[in-house]
């Protein structure tokens, strides 16, 4: 039914909308939906489709379904359902809401965020979501360029401008015109070629090395960075003058671990991009996604992605447990013998009779489930974050392994 829905709507015989709907368990514990677009994608038509949107109503019998390719260069095509950003987390989903809003102007955006939490995707949608959408979109990792070419890369040079320069090239700003410019890990940049950029910026022109002629230039202006901009500026090592001219916006992005309910999720599509490349059927158990969520993710998500590659790459079965994850996320989830979560010793006195370690843990697990839920006033999602863990996690807690103490209430007691 999804496959005929989809061909239906692309047919062009009648206006659609295709809107997916997420369940909450993949959405942060509240059904969602999106909308799926079908722009760019090959349009599809047969004989008895366009007699019937003609008016004719006359159907051929031997009318055959074909895929006529768009006339002309095909436009770009929209994002795939499965390729657009996981937002369950309050503090992503504003960030994004603010990164759609600020996309229908043109004033600099900032993006703020660690190695990996989605800072060139966000300036993606900065971009495909403007009125330049069908412009380039350049980005530039400003800690991969060399200090002494980073003028020429990004303003571009004249033929014998110096030594290998053996035909003029254009440079990174006069590359994205009409389009957006992108510059990642801005905060890395030297004070003389900040100069220079934030003349760039305030003039619109730039001038080619071994050029005294301008360039003039028309883009929108996008930059990153993982760094602490205010304290490089105090430092004197980010010129603040550049840095009030880029801050226009500002997008904090937040951290894969402060947002954990989008850990399955993204999980659950890296293995579904990667089943669908190689035509397999390959799951995480539930013990392998648990084992995901207690991780603290210094790689955000960019690591994710890369551990779930690496246990689809090296699994002997479709299924992927924990022993198939990385070995420093599974030594991550191993407690330390005989020491505390702080690394303190703990006194531990076993009876001569001895206990029911199982009875004795869950005794303990519940004993923090409830002061949570006392804490957060029964809210269950700020409980579980004050356990560190999901709402998921912590529900499935409560209706699995302590339904039991639950059904007493947690009212009473600590």
């Amino acid at each position: 039914m999804k496959t005929v829905l989809f061909l239906a709507a692309r047919s062009g015989l009648f206006p659609a909308r295709l809107v997916q709907g997420i369940p909450p368990r993949f959405a942060g514990g509240t059904y969602k939906c999106r909308e799926i677009r079908v722009e760019g994608l090959p349009e599809i038509r047969s004989r008895a489709v366009r007699s019937f949107a003609q008016g004719r109503g006359d159907l051929e019998p031997e009318a055959k379904p074909r895929i006529v390719p768009n006339a002309g260069p095909a436009p770009a095509a929209g994002p795939d359902p499965l390729s657009g950003p996981v937002a369950g987390s309050p503090a992503f989903e504003e960030a994004l809401r603010r990164a759609r809003s600020a996309a229908r102007y043109e004033d600099p955006v900032l993006i703020l965020g660690e190695t990996g939490s989605g800072k060139t995707m966000i300036a993606r949608i900065l971009h495909e979501s403007s009125a330049r959408a069908a412009g380039p979109f350049v980005e530039v990792n400003c800690s991969a360029i060399p200090e002494s070419m980073a003028e020429a890369e990004l303003f571009g040079h004249l033929r014998g401008a110096f030594t290998g320069a053996e035909k003029n090239r254009a440079g990174k700003f006069r590359a994205a015109q009409g389009g957006t410019l992108f510059l990642d890990e801005i905060g890395d940049l030297s004070p003389e070629t900040q100069a220079k950029l934030l003349k760039a910026l305030e003039d619109k022109t730039v001038y080619p090395v071994g050029s005294d002629e301008p360039e003039p230039v028309d883009l929108r202006f996008l930059a990153a960075t993982n760094r602490d901009l205010p304290e490089l500026v105090k430092e004197g090592t980010f010129r603040r003058d550049l840095y009030e001219r880029i801050k226009v916006v500002v997008l904090n992005l937040p951290p894969l671990r402060e947002r954990r309910q989008d850990i399955r999720p993204l999980a659950a599509r890296f293995l579904s991009e990667w089943n669908a490349k190689y035509g397999e059927t390959r799951h995480l158990t539930e013990d392998a996604l648990v084992l995901l969520e207690s991780y603290s993710w210094p790689g955000n998500v960019r690591e994710l992605r890369n551990a779930v590659t690496s246990a689809a790459n090296t699994a002997a079965a479709e299924v992927l447990g924990p022993e198939s994850l990385p070995e420093e996320i599974r030594r991550a989830s191993r407690p330390m013998s005989g020491r505390g979560e702080a690394g303190t010793a703990v006194d531990v006195e076993l009876p001569e009779e001895g206990i029911n370690l199982k009875a004795r843990l869950l005794q303990v697990e519940w004993e923090y489930v409830a002061a949570a839920l006392r804490k957060a006033d029964g809210n269950r999602e700020a409980a579980a974050r004050l356990l560190g863990m999901t709402g998921h996690a912590f529900r499935k807690a409560l209706r699995e392994r302590l339904s039991a103490f639950a059904d007493e209430g947690w009212e009473e007691g600590m």
